[in-house]
């Protein structure tokens, strides 16, 4: 027999007893142990495995416990897709800026027209893993001209600057009152910067004092974005029900204010107290939400994110060693009173942009569990029967050295309503990447 034809006969016969072994190693009850690689899930065993309570939700989040970790990611196309397609769900809503965000937004749009290379370094730490999905993206945008996928970020590391050139372009056209503005003009900082260069007085300012300024003044600042951000909101909503085209101006306008707060909030407290800075982030991210969402008129949308801006948080999780970190998804459901089905996808041995997930050892760890148990690719809710074994169990999430456990201990009914586990997940390969912190 020809060596490259055996060679490909023992292939195959691997990649079949790989999943045979997977599918019967399933020991532990309530896991499904899933036969095919994430990309050939059916619909009509996604349908089942997510089942009503996510076709009701208003939000399908999917959390990735690595950023860049290209098993994660593959699961999260072939979840993205099934929405789209099966649920009609248009708004695609990313971890990455408001406005940083624009230029990819703007490339899907494009597509309806003609296909182009997707600018993938608007994501946070893109990597080869990541074109698959937004290549279906401008596909189905081509072939879905008059009901395309709509992609919009919401998290806050954009250039202060810019949204306060926003503000001073888009108030007075929309009649925002003039006191407002100048409210904003006066009481926060770097009004004035128009290069990071500009901010470092700023955040030398921070490092110094513990906060951008005085107590009094900071809450200045924060009522006269918050009101800016009230009234913006008030007129999208009201030119939308008018059908005016300013509706649009309106809430990008809402936008640069919750995100400024958001940024402004992070930062205000990144030498005094982590919580309370990461926490004014999630806020901004969930304020975000609404107002794309709200934009749009869309009734549903589909949230991607690292796990711990997804948690429903209803009972405290130390994320990092930060502490009870709240979620842009905590924040969304009690701003929005809408429901949120989020999907936390896992692994045991994990890598990606992020660096190398350190292998969990506490008998309490989800990822271990399931990986000495012979689980490959599995799907399991937070109502699984294993799970009653333990009041609280780690979930992989950090590369933190040394005999102890270094992810996130959670309860996890309280944090997630599913979970997608891989035995391994890696790096495909880092692409060129934007700045994060200083865009």
């Amino acid at each position: 027999m020809n060596s490259l034809v055996l060679i490909g006969l023992k292939s195959l016969v691997l990649i079949v007893a790989f999943f045979v072994c997977a599918s019967a190693a399933g020991a532990l009850p309530g896991v499904i142990e899933l036969r095919t690689p994430p990309e050939a899930i059916t619909d009509a065993r996604l349908s089942t495995l997510l089942g009503a309570e996510a076709g009701a939700a208003d939000v399908i989040a999917i959390g990735e416990s690595v950023h860049g970790s290209a098993g994660l990611l593959r699961v999260q196309a072939r979840l993205i897709r099934y929405l789209v397609e099966n649920q009609r769900l248009r708004l695609i809503v990313w971890e990455t800026a408001t406005l940083r965000s624009l230029e990819l937004a703007r490339w899907a749009a494009s597509c309806t027209q003609a296909l182009s290379p997707p600018p993938i370094d608007v994501l946070y730490m893109p990597t080869a893993a990541d074109l698959p999905l937004w290549e279906w993206v401008c596909a189905f945008n081509r072939a879905h001209p008059s009901d395309p996928i709509v992609f919009r970020g919401m998290d806050v590391w954009d250039r202060p600057w810019e949204h306060y050139a926003s503000i001073r372009r888009l108030a007075p056209r929309l009649g925002i009152a003039a006191p407002i503005v100048d409210s904003v003009e006066r009481a926060c900082p770097g009004y004035d910067a128009a290069s990071w260069q500009d901010m470092d007085s700023v955040f030398a300012q921070v490092a110094r004092d513990g906060k951008f300024m005085p107590e009094a003044g900071y809450q200045q600042c924060r009522g006269a974005l918050t009101a800016l951000l009230d009234h913006a909101r008030r007129s999208g909503i009201d030119a939308m029900k008018r059908q005016e085209p300013d509706s649009a101006d309106a809430f990008e306008l809402a936008l640069s204010a919750s995100t400024l707060l958001g940024w402004l909030g992070f930062y205000n407290f990144q030498w005094s107290h982590d919580s309370l800075g990461w926490n004014e982030r999630d806020r901004a991210q969930g304020m975000n939400l609404m107002l794309l969402m709200e934009k749009h008129a869309a009734a549903r949308a589909i949230l991607a994110a690292h796990t711990s801006h997804v948690s429903h948080n209803r009972s405290p999780a130390d994320w990092w060693g930060y502490g009870d970190l709240k979620s842009g998804v905590y924040f969304f459901e009690a701003m929005a009173g809408k429901k949120v089905f989020n999907v936390a996808l896992t692994a045991y041995q994990a890598s990606g942009t992020q660096g190398e997930w350190s292998l969990p050892i506490a008998a309490s760890s989800i990822d271990k569990t399931l990986h000495d148990a012979g689980h490959v690719f599995s799907f399991f809710t937070a109502g699984a029967a294993f799970l009653s074994a333990h009041a609280k169990w780690w979930m992989q999430n950090g590369n933190f050295p040394g005999p102890f456990e270094s992810g996130v201990e959670i309860v996890p009914r309280d944090h997630f309503d599913a979970y997608f586990f891989l035995d391994e997940s890696r790096l495909d390969k880092a692409l060129p990447q934007r700045p994060i912190w200083e865009p």
